[in-house]
């Protein structure tokens, strides 16, 4: 019992040891297939773009069969990739078997769509031609067979088939051996057993098995669509019998030998009756060989004939059998047109279905159940037919379930992106969009933008974005936009909706009326809310004044945090002048430009051209901006005075970091009144000077000193009175109560905090200031110039009134 035990334990961990292998090669099939499917999303990506271009556009609102031809390189490139996959993987197995499966798809519709251009030359002279051209069935049927003959022609330069036509080529030589021996006159002693002079006489069980050889390599060859090269074969071998039929039979493939007209001179009507008589004839031969359908003689003849029954026990793969029903069809729809053989004949001789759809529908009821070749019978009858809802529906219950980037999703990646990419170019195409496409096309879309890290990518989904359903178009592109991970993926992401003729600025709009929505219920970063303010800056001058209102937003929120990132503030600042906000809305107001605005007063994002709400909220955006940079340059003031006076005032030091930005603390030699950074190199300067050594005490260093803080007080004097009546940082200017209602309420509650918090600053601090270079009596001028109308709270009115009173100014 203990041994049953001790075996039972190991048989367990060598099962552990198997799952384990097979999970790592799924693992590892999964990982490479994950390339392939980046790098086959690509290339569908500009096929298809391409397409949407117009560059597969031809006459008659149809699609080139170059289009079909080059996604068959494509599939058969990757087909070629999957077959190096670990072996024994689930994954890889799935992988080749869509690989596979999208390789016959386009291999057919690429057979397909040229076969009427093909034979377009010949119509007006050859049958063949015109039942190609204008008889859709017909042409159907023979992309099916041409389809599956092609397919059966690739698998027949394997090693062992090869070895076969190379043993035929001795099968001549050895029946004239036999003869030969025959006619010698030690004829007893060296003729083989069973030989004979006549050539129509079985031979001996070498030459027998040899023939039985050449049926089957004609039959093989005649099934990858080389009949002419089996009947060459059959003559070279001495067989001119079985040549001769096979002769006829490929005749059928040349539209010259198919005349559209019966004619004296073209014995087009002596050939037709032949042609009749003899399908007759072989089907009677076939009648008498019964019980020996398994013989490969009997199959070859089916073959030409027709008869159905050989054919498909001849066949192993669901491709021969579609190549069954297909030959047997097109001889039924030639012998029909040819009419030299009544309906009630060519029913009773070839009971088999005669449309591409009831072939395939035949063929899937065999294999009902069974997913080996479901998929490809099912989507080349939807393509085939034009029954693209079934399509859809096909499509979505098949990639319905698929989850990107999940290893343990049952649905293949492969499969999604052949879905995928039939339905997108059925769109393209002009067919009407449905929930199961629509479906299908979301689920891509999901995919393309939930791969991180690749650029082309996200150009994919803004281009793919085109599909989606009108009323989900929006919320996905901005979910999309909500994931660009880089400077370029954005750039990219706008360039791409705009050529796909998707309003970019109303999509950026919505993303910023989203991040205002997730910041009131406080589930996203401030980082994350300036990252995004980027689509807006990135919009040109119809997303200037919303990338500005954004800006001054951004600006107020950091502004009334404590303690005060001003670091954050002047990056944003930066950032909006890096871009030309100002110089973009003056742009945007004489070209007339349509702008966006996200102030929510009742408006669409639109504002009418030239209208009177329009230029206000123009106007308002730009005062409260050079008002909120106004505050930063006092603010720089303020510090470096407070620094130099030894006034303690609480501050955050400039980094090496954004010394580096800013260009060091050195003057510069092109500063203009407009460089707002001149008051924090000056700041910068000051902070220096304090960081090395303290101040030397000479009598003439100390003038210095002095004489540089009266130049900073005369220059913060003016700038802080403007700053008081700045319009742009007052409430009661733009943002007062309109007939609406009171959209700006909350501007203008943080507007009145900012004030609060800087304006109480800068007074006491200046007073102090003025206190220390005996300046008050000038201080007391700009004071009083504001006549009590400082625009704050009440209790910080109170602090100023203090602060006077301590340091003996009076203010009444």
């Amino acid at each position: 019992m203990s041994d049953l035990f001790a075996s039972g334990d190991q048989s367990s961990g060598s099962l552990d040891g198997i799952n384990d292998d097979i999970a790592r090669k799924n693992e590892a099939a999964f990982k490479y297939t994950s390339i392939f499917h980046t790098n086959l999303c690509e290339k569908l990506y500009q096929e298809l773009g391409s397409l949407a271009v117009g560059q597969f556009d031809i006459p008659g609102g149809q699609i080139s069969p170059l289009m079909w031809t080059r996604l068959h390189e494509i599939y058969s490139e990757l087909e070629a990739q999957t077959r190096k996959l670990p072996t024994g993987a689930k994954y890889s197995v799935a992988s080749q078997k869509y690989a596979n499966e999208a390789v016959q798809i386009a291999s057919v519709l690429s057979i397909y769509t040229a076969l009427a251009h093909e034979y377009d030359e010949t119509l007006e002279v050859s049958l063949l031609s015109k039942l190609v051209v204008d008889d859709v069935e017909f042409r159907r049927v023979y992309a099916l067979l041409l389809w599956s003959e092609k397919a059966i022609s690739e698998k027949q330069y394997e090693p062992e088939f090869r070895a076969k036509f190379k043993k035929l080529d001795e099968a001549k030589s050895i029946r004239l051996s036999s003869m030969m021996s025959l006619k010698r006159p030690t004829f007893s002693t060296g003729a083989p057993k069973d030989a004979s002079l006549d050539p129509d006489a079985p031979g001996t069980k070498e030459e027998q098995a040899l023939e039985q050889l050449a049926f089957n390599m004609f039959f093989e060859l005649v099934r990858g669509g080389e009949t002419a090269k089996a009947a060459e074969l059959a003559t070279t071998l001495g067989m001119s019998a079985i040549g001769a039929q096979l002769q006829l039979h490929s005749m059928l493939r040349n539209p010259l030998d198919v005349p559209l007209e019966a004619t004296t001179k073209n014995f087009g009507e002596h050939k037709r009756t032949r042609r009749a008589k003899y399908y007759e004839m072989i089907q009677k031969q076939i009648e008498q060989s019964k019980g020996k359908e398994d013989d490969a003689y009997c199959t070859l003849i089916s073959a030409i004939r027709g008869n159905i029954s050989p054919m498909l026990k001849a066949g192993k793969t669901v491709i021969e059998k579609v190549w069954a029903y297909a030959n047997s069809a097109f001889l039924a729809r030639i012998l029909a047109a040819e009419g030299a053989m009544s309906q009630e004949k060519i029913s009773t001789l070839f009971n088999v279905p005669l449309t591409a759809k009831s072939i395939l529908e035949e063929l899937r009821s065999q294999y009902d159940g069974s997913n080996e070749v479901y998929i490809l019978l099912r989507v080349i009858d939807d393509m085939l037919n034009d029954d693209i809802e079934d399509l859809y529906k096909f499509a979505n219950d098949t990639v319905g379930e698929y989850v990107p980037n999940d290893k343990h999703c049952e649905v293949n990646v492969l499969a999604l992106d052949i879905f995928f990419h039939l339905v997108a170019v059925s769109y393209a195409s002009g067919f009407e969009p449905n929930d199961d496409g629509n479906a299908v096309i979301v689920l891509g879309f999901d995919d393309l933008r939930a791969r991180s890290g690749n650029t082309s990518h996200k150009r994919m989904a803004a281009f793919y974005s085109r599909f989606l359903p009108e009323d989900m178009k929006l919320p996905e592109i901005v979910e999309t936009m909500k994931m660009v991970e880089s400077e370029k993926e954005r750039e990219i992401f706008v360039d791409s909706l705009r050529q796909s003729e998707i309003d970019f600025g109303r999509c950026a709009c919505t993303l910023i009326e989203q991040i205002r929505k997730e910041d009131a219920s406080k589930v996203i970063t401030l980082e994350k809310q300036i990252d995004h303010w980027n689509w807006l800056l990135v919009g040109g001058e119809e997303t200037a004044l919303a990338a500005l209102e954004e800006c001054n937003r951004l600006i107020r929120k950091v502004m009334r945090k404590t303690p005060l990132n001003e670091a954050l503030v002047r990056q944003i600042i930066r950032k909006a002048l890096q871009f030309e906000l100002p110089k973009l809305l003056s742009q945007a107001v004489e070209n007339e430009t349509t702008v966006l605005s996200l102030v929510q007063d009742g408006t669409l994002y639109e504002q009418d051209k030239g209208s009177q709400i329009a230029t206000d909220k123009i106007e308002h955006a730009a005062f409260e901006f050079y008002g909120l940079c106004s505050i930063i340059d006092v603010n720089n003031f303020v510090i470096t005075i407070a620094l130099k006076l030894g006034i303690l005032l609480q501050y955050t030091p400039i980094t090496e970091e954004e010394l580096n930005i800013m260009g060091g603390v050195k003057r510069m030699d092109n500063t203009t009144s407009l460089d707002w950074e001149a008051s924090l190199r000056v700041r910068a300067r000051a902070e220096q000077t304090l960081r090395d050594d303290v101040f030397r005490k000479t009598a003439a260093d100390l003038n210095t000193r002095l004489g540089m803080i009266q130049q900073h007080f005369d220059t913060v004097l003016p700038m802080f009175r403007g700053l008081v009546n700045n319009i742009g940082i007052r409430g009661e200017y733009f943002l007062s109560p309109r007939i609406n209602g009171d959209p700006m309420c909350a501007h203008r509650k943080e507007i009145q905090q900012i004030r609060n918090i800087f304006l109480t600053k800068f007074f006491i601090t200046i007073a102090d200031a003025a206190a220390k270079l005996k300046q008050s009596t000038r201080f007391h001028e700009v004071v009083t110039s504001f006549n009590d109308d400082f625009a704050l709270d009440h209790e910080n009115v109170m602090k100023i009134k203090e602060t006077f009173a301590r340091i003996n100014i009076k203010v009444e």
